[in-house]
């Protein structure tokens, strides 16, 4: 880690981030500053900025007389980032469409026919493969040129990994990796239409998956 308060902000931001997004801290959890302090070995300062930060973000919420705690997940939250991702995403990877090369097509398909192998894997590593599915998504919009679209597009996708991850195993994954499938072989074609039509899809099978979870719990 590197010396100085920006970069140790960073780098406790970026670890407390993660744990979040992964499902390791769980909605609702208390998220006590002394503990974190003693978790990642830093003073209480950067943690109270980055869940200040985290706040603003929706991905924490501070309770009265309680402190903070993981955001909830909740219906109203999982259709807002759903809007704004099949908003965001499909232009941001039309964007990118217009500036992949061979290299990119190349990195792009190894990364997918790793995402697809731990969707289809028995037993699934349901951590494992949000991961490779971000990382799938971080190579397919790598050449997008616009730096503030791409930064909005991977912030939604990134607050999205807990609904993902809350519905990823009673999702039928082989109709997920068929779907998935389509995003690829459009975008390697450079079909910026067809790309963004299968991506709204891909995202759709998430968010109806947690609708239909969130149903069943009332």
């Amino acid at each position: 880690m590197a010396d100085g308060p920006v970069s140790r902000i960073e780098w406790v931001e970026d670890q407390l981030r993660q744990a979040i997004l992964s499902g390791e801290l769980r909605p609702g959890e208390r998220l006590l500053t002394a503990q974190l302090s003693e978790r990642f070995q830093v003073s209480p300062t950067p943690l109270r900025e980055a869940l200040h930060r985290f706040a603003g973000e929706g991905l924490v919420e501070f309770v009265p007389q309680r402190g903070a705690r993981v955001s909830e997940l909740s219906p109203r939250d999982c259709t807002e980032l759903t809007e704004l991702r099949s908003m965001l995403e499909p232009q941001c990877v039309a964007h990118a469409l217009e500036h992949g090369d061979d290299a990119w097509r190349a990195a792009l398909a190894g990364v997918s026919e790793e995402l697809q192998v731990l969707w289809l894997a028995d037993p699934h590593d349901f951590r494992a493969s949000e991961k490779a599915y971000r990382t799938f998504y971080e190579v397919l919009t790598s050449t997008c040129n616009s730096i503030r679209l791409k930064r909005y597009a991977t912030a939604i996708r990134d607050q999205e990994a807990r609904y993902r991850i809350a519905t990823i195993e009673g999702l039928d994954r082989e109709l997920l990796a068929k779907e998935h499938q389509r995003v690829v072989a459009a975008s390697i074609e450079g079909d910026a239409a067809a790309a963004g039509e299968a991506i709204r899809s891909e995202i759709a099978m998430f968010a109806s998956a947690y609708a239909e979870q969130a149903e069943g719990r009332v």
